[in-house]
């Protein structure tokens, strides 16, 4: 078994020159990977090129950036701008579907067909990236005579996120790489093997590696830190991708309640869901030899890259934790 990379998540401030120093850091202390979510905060590959232009060997990877929300003919130039930044083999652009949150409210752009949508994307952007021109007509995007003259420093891998079956099975069939959110360490090996079936359709022998974002507390209150975890974590199980994974992963009653809690506008009831057998299963929280245990056993499991993301409220509580679950 390949051991497992080791890993952590930005942006974890508002500032894009802390990010960066915190990037810094996690160099220094031997992670291998940083992985970028794009979602209402920074800028995706904004931060990913400073990040590479300021760091030597970091991999660095989008985990992940709503197809709905860029074109492919953006996604690849932007893509290929960041590689000539970071140069040959530190680039990973990971898509997926994102949430009716995010696509239709913040962007009022329709959130229709999203398995369908990744995966003609995913199927654009390998022809512009290896044709000298691109013409694609789908069910859900065309391109028409597109050309991309910026030419990236190397091949740049295309990893999916998916949560639920049909998107993990697609990601399986269509790309380099899985990313994963939320996902219960007791639920790993059902999930890849839904990976593997995919990947067993497009004649792939390999495994697909799996990237998994774990919410992280490293502390000796463990009480305080399920409460923080509570209130930041239940409202994204409420919403219809992570509430229906979460019920397909076993929590069935725990989805009812949050779900219930979410339309009701009750968040005590909300919060009862999001019970600390769900977060003892799906997160990282306690002191820093707990957290080791639970890193492990994601790794166990089958994680193949454990992406830790500290929940803090600076760059100091950020670089301590860090510090704390640094590769040995």
């Amino acid at each position: 078994m390949t051991a497992a990379r080791s890993a952590f998540s930005l942006p974890l401030v508002s500032s894009i020159a802390e990010n960066v120093e915190l990037a810094q850091l996690g160099e220094e202390l031997g992670y291998e990977d940083v992985w970028i979510a794009d979602t209402a905060t920074i800028d995706v590959f904004v931060l990913a090129a400073m990040v590479g232009s300021a760091t030597a060997a970091l991999r660095i990877g989008t985990a992940v950036i709503p197809v709905f929300t860029r074109p492919p003919a953006l996604l690849a130039a932007a893509a290929a701008s960041v590689s000539q930044v970071t140069g040959p083999d530190r680039f990973i652009l990971g898509l997926g579907s994102s949430s009716p949150a995010i696509v239709d409210d913040w962007c009022g752009i329709p959130f229709e067909r999203p398995v369908t949508r990744v995966r003609e994307t995913i199927e654009a952007l390998r022809s512009m990236f290896s044709e000298p021109k691109t013409t694609f007509s789908g069910d859900t995007l065309r391109v028409k005579n597109f050309r991309l003259n910026v030419p990236s420093a190397g091949e740049i891998p295309l990893w999916i996120g998916a949560q639920r079956p049909v998107m993990a099975g697609t990601a399986g069939e269509f790309a380099d790489g899985v990313a994963c959110n939320f996902i219960p360490a007791s639920s790993v090996q059902m999930f890849k093997q839904t990976v593997a079936d995919g990947a067993a359709r497009a004649g792939k022998t390999d495994p697909l590696p799996l990237v998994v974002r774990l919410q992280t507390i490293v502390t000796d209150d463990r009480a305080s830190a399920f409460d923080t975890l509570r209130a930041s974590i239940g409202p994204y199980l409420a919403t219809p991708t992570y509430n229906s994974f979460l019920a397909s992963c076993g929590y069935e009653a725990e989805a009812a309640k949050i779900k219930a809690g979410w339309e009701n506008r009750d968040r005590a009831d909300l919060a009862a869901g999001v019970t600390d057998e769900l977060l003892t299963d799906l997160a990282i929280v306690g002191d820093e030899a707990e957290c080791r245990e639970r890193l492990t056993a994601f790794t166990d499991a089958g994680v193949d890259i454990p992406m830790i993301h500290p929940v803090v409220r600076s760059k100091d509580e950020a670089a301590v934790m860090l510090e704390a679950l640094a590769p040995r």
